[in-house]
């Protein structure tokens, strides 16, 4: 007589540790997605259910012990909320939030999509992304059908079956069986099995921005039988789809789909600010191509790109790769600063970029919108020749000549409101890694930081740099 303990499967209309099970929203392979209600919760709930089959291979057990471990782990906007897990053992599920939204998904039924449509919807699945990566956490099956949308436009990564997480036990690498993927979507170096490149996630990004901007896949007929040929041969160019495509954001999908992972983004939040600033984005041959590529270059790419290469480029684990591209944010009012200050607030950029190779530069300026009420602020404010924020933008930029940063490196941002609350904003928006801002004299000539900068310090998500000089504070 066997003494081995049977595992339960869960099915509609029965009643597991306090969760009703109703209806069956979706059916796969490997899983079943119940919606569940319990007397303790208000929130739409789903009740993941994984199929226990003999026909079934063991990685489909170790894909749902995966996501239970991974998001048992995480807090936050960009994952669902988790309520239950059943005991492995006797009767895996696991309760999760209902998140419904589906925009990403709709839009790529749709597309193309308008220029702005397309960044709008991108820019927060890349900082969900981000996030992700921040956590040492590889999702690997990234597509349309895993992004969700709350009701307050926030994005959700759903689906971590596939997932690498860089501090747990991989449950793929156990196993001899052909790891999961979606043929669409995947990455080159994931056919030869790699689990450690964030930025197989980055190629993922490139092909839903692809299908976004064409209204098709860039690979045609993409299926288990040819979809090593991305190997060797790239995406036909998005211009030649749809020629209304600018050439930046040619540029942008196509460093995202790179064969070679060291020729793409090194982070998903590069990508959204790419998006948000085309004007960043430097152009290559890629942003001119018209054509596919011919015979000698698939020839070349089929040489180049063998296993080794793949496996020798996956080596930084996620969190360490965020850490060789770090934004920086220069925060600066040139006309409430001494020469001196404005000096040193440029040595320490300059100490950063040489440092920091792969990093990057926003010199923000914040300007308050001036009241116009009174005659000689209309007066004022007709006569100027140009918008004040023109000015700035201007101003700026001379003062950054002597950074010698190429435009790739270094934007210039002039907007108008609270300097706190928009510098807050900011660097919260774009996940910015490091601030460097001036501290400022108070009336008195006291040694103080300052209102502004004491704000930021307790409301961003990031190291700041307070820069300050003995001139600027000398001896009393």
């Amino acid at each position: 007589m066997s003494n081995a303990t049977e595992v339960h499967e869960i099915s509609q209309g029965e009643t597991i540790d306090g969760f009703l099970v109703g209806e069956c929203i979706h059916q796969s392979q490997v899983s079943s997605l119940y919606r569940v209600t319990h007397p303790e919760h208000n929130e739409a709930m789903i009740m993941k259910v994984p199929k226990i089959s003999v026909l079934l291979p063991s990685s489909v057990f170790a894909g749902f012990e995966t996501e239970i471990r991974i998001l048992s782990r995480l807090r936050g906007a960009y994952t669902p909320r988790v309520y239950a897990k059943g005991d492995l053992s006797t009767c895996p599920y696991l309760v999760m939030e209902y998140v419904e939204g589906d925009l990403l998904q709709q839009a790529v039924r749709n597309a193309p999509v308008e220029l702005e449509q397309l960044c709008q919807l991108m820019r927060p699945v890349c900082r969900a992304v981000h996030e992700l990566h921040r956590h040492n956490i590889i999702h690997l099956d990234l597509k349309p059908e895993n992004i969700r949308n709350r009701d307050d436009g926030h994005v959700v990564v759903i689906d971590m079956g596939t997932a690498h997480h860089a501090q747990l036990p991989d449950m793929y690498s156990v196993t001899d069986e052909q790891q999961p993927f979606t043929v669409d979507y995947v990455a080159p170096e994931q056919l030869f099995g790699i689990r450690t490149d964030s930025r197989s996630d980055i190629y993922a990004i490139g092909v839903m921005l692809y299908e976004l901007a064409t209204g098709k896949g860039p690979f045609e007929k993409a299926n288990l039988l040819t979809v090593k040929t991305r190997l060797y041969i790239p995406p036909k160019p998005p211009r030649c789809i749809n020629k209304d495509i600018p050439e930046w954001l040619q540029e942008v999908i196509l460093k995202c789909m790179e064969i070679n992972p060291e020729n793409r983004y090194s982070t998903a939040k590069e990508v959204a600010y790419a998006l948000a600033h085309p004007n960043m984005v430097e152009l290559t041959e890629r942003a001119t191509k018209k054509h596919s590529a011919g015979p000698f270059a698939i020839l070349q790419n089929w040489l180049r790109h063998r296993e080794s290469m793949f496996v020798k480029a996956s080596r930084l684990q996620p969190y360490h790769r965020l850490t060789t591209a770090q934004h920086i944010l220069v925060t600066v009012k040139l006309d409430h600063s001494s020469e001196e200050l404005r000096q040193s607030l440029r040595k320490e950029m300059q100490k950063i970029a040489r440092q920091e190779t792969d990093s990057y530069f926003t010199c923000l300026s914040v300007v308050a919108k001036e009241a116009t009420g009174d005659a000689e602020d209309i007066s004022d404010f007709i006569t100027q020749s140009q918008p004040r924020h023109i000015q700035v933008q201007a101003e700026l930029r001379h003062w950054l000549e002597p950074v010698k940063l190429p435009q790739s490196r270094l934007n210039v941002q002039v907007i108008y409101g609270d300097p706190a609350t928009e510098i807050v904003n900011y660097a919260n928006t774009f996940a910015i890694d490091h601030i460097i801002m001036c501290a400022h004299r108070s009336g008195s000539g006291k040694k103080v930081i300052g209102q502004v900068p004491e704000k930021i310090i307790a409301e961003v998500n990031c190291s700041v740099t307070v820069v300050r000089t003995r001139l600027d504070y000398p001896e009393q």
